[in-house]
């Protein structure tokens, strides 16, 4: 019998850890107030998607966009072209 793991496809297994790189780089360089209420929920296509917990931190980040995409331009993991904010339900 096979473990599930050998169904997994591997694009799948790679953007796993692409987004567990990405969220320990950002960890290190965003403002320490906003990391309890971010969360990355996913990466396509060069835009980096993150989810917030609170209305308020989500809609200053959407203000704020371009000073998180400067903070971003020159992490080593992948190439941010773009950030999208939703709110966490």
């Amino acid at each position: 019998m096979k473990k599930i793991s050998s169904f997994i496809p591997v694009h799948v297994i790679n953007k796993t850890g692409l987004i567990k790189e990405l969220s320990c780089y950002i960890s290190d360089v965003f403002p320490k107030d906003i990391l309890n209420t971010i969360e990355i929920n996913s990466i396509k296509d060069n835009v980096l998607i993150i989810g917030c917990k609170n209305s308020s931190v989500a809609t200053k980040m959407r203000f704020e966009k371009q000073v998180y995409l400067d903070i971003l331009k020159d992490n080593p993991v992948c190439e941010i072209e773009d950030i999208t904010i939703s709110l966490l339900d």
